[in-house]
Parts: C-alpha cells; structure tokens; sequence
C-alpha cells in the first residue's frame, strides 16, 4: 500500500510539483491534490488582505507607517 501523493507549489518555476520533485527551498505545502496546490498561491493573497484588514494587523500598519516616515526624512 502506497502513501497518499502530495503535491507542492513551487515559488521559483511558478508549477505545481510532485512530493518526490520538490526541491528543499521556495515551495509551499504540502497539498492534498494538484488542484491545491496551484490555487495555493492565490488563497495566500486572500489571506494576506484579509489580514491586513483585520484589527490584529493594526500595531503592524502603524508600525509600517512609522518606518515610512523615519524613512522621509532620510
């Protein structure tokens, strides 16, 4: 009996690879199907947004904007 396959998003080439393809850097997974693995970089963004518009992102932003304003003044 043979193990599930597991698929991983490879940052560098942007194409979904097989668990035994996977080079040790640059990949996200790992993933139940190759269907996953190629919407994972699009549900990440999501993520990301979602975040950035929640009130724990608040300290980060004004933090942010505090490093911008350090940096105008260079």
């Amino acid at each position: 009996m043979s193990a599930a396959q597991t698929y991983w998003y490879n940052l560098s080439t942007q194409s979904v690879v097989r668990a035994d393809e996977r080079p040790s850097d640059d990949c996200l997974g790992p993933f139940g199907s190759a269907v996953e693995a190629e919407e994972s970089p699009a549900v990440l963004v999501e993520y990301a947004r979602a975040w950035l518009d929640s009130e724990e992102s608040e300290p980060f932003r004004e933090m942010a904007a505090e490093a911008d304003d350090d940096a105008d003044y260079r």
